[in-house]
């Protein structure tokens, strides 16, 4: 074989040699991607995974053990009486009488934003005493929560009771109002589950303080809630006239009656 043909195989095998060398890599570098996608897809797979068992775990009181709120709502309550469904002192000159849903979005707004400061501003000072009249029109959930509210207005407890009930609030008539919900919100408010559980509230003397909020709201024509009357005497007086659910307009209307 001459020189130049020896030359010829030389080069025709050294790029033989680099086409092989480039085929591996390319294989390489496509096994390498395709672990790479492999890698990404289980980590969003994991990540998923985390996520809903996170979620899961979220302590809340429709699902879980924990109830929120119950700190809040010792603080504001601490110290202020408490009989039945009254709030405050019982020779309060002035009663101010809400008629509420425990489903009422409206209403819990009313009890986490206003309630509190006129807790502070009015009933701890012994000038305005607080009733509850649970009403049930928004659905069968209402008739459960506010029969288990009113086993615990027995024990002194009501306003604990509601108070830690809108802090949980479920989403209406969804069926969330279970004896699993009612006893943790109830142990939490300081009253016995077993008081308040559906098998414990079907009882006539439940029943009767329902049927008399019923009867005071359409005596006074109120349609909606929260709706309030103002005046000596629970359940008496007049419509309280606010136009929005904040501390200045329920002032605005409840001072003038505090200097009767």
């Amino acid at each position: 074989m001459s020189s130049r043909e020896k030359q010829k195989e030389r080069a025709r095998a050294e790029r033989e040699a680099r086409e092989r060398a480039a085929a591996r890599a390319e294989r390489r570098r496509r096994l390498l991607l395709q672990l790479g996608a492999v890698v990404a897809v289980a980590a969003v797979v994991i990540g998923g995974l985390i996520l809903l068992s996170q979620k899961k775990d979220e302590p809340n009181a429709s699902s879980g053990a924990a109830v929120a709120g119950v700190a809040d709502a010792r603080a504001m309550l601490r110290g202020i009486p408490q009989a039945g469904t009254s709030l405050g002192d019982p020779k309060a000159p002035v009663v101010l009488t809400e008629f509420a849903d425990l489903q009422c979005p409206f209403c819990r707004d009313y009890a986490l934003n206003v309630l509190p400061q006129i807790v502070e501003r009015y009933v701890r000072t012994g000038r305005l005493r607080l009733e509850l009249r649970l009403r049930r029109f928004i659905g069968p959930d209402s008739d459960v929560a506010g029969r288990a509210a009113q086993a615990a207005a027995t024990r002194n407890r009501m306003w604990n009771f509601i108070d830690l009930f809108y802090r949980n609030q479920g989403q209406e008539n969804s069926g969330y109002v279970t004896d699993a919900f009612l006893s943790r919100i109830a142990t939490a408010a300081g009253v016995p589950a077993s008081l308040v559980v559906k098998g414990n509230t079907t009882a006539a003397a439940l029943e009767k303080p329902m049927e008399m909020a019923e009867s005071e709201a359409q005596a006074a024509g109120l349609e909606s809630t929260p709706s309030f009357l103002i005046g000596p005497a629970a359940g008496e007086g007049k419509a309280l006239d606010v136009q929005s659910l904040d501390i200045d307009a329920f002032a605005k209307a409840i001072e003038p009656e505090l200097k009767r």
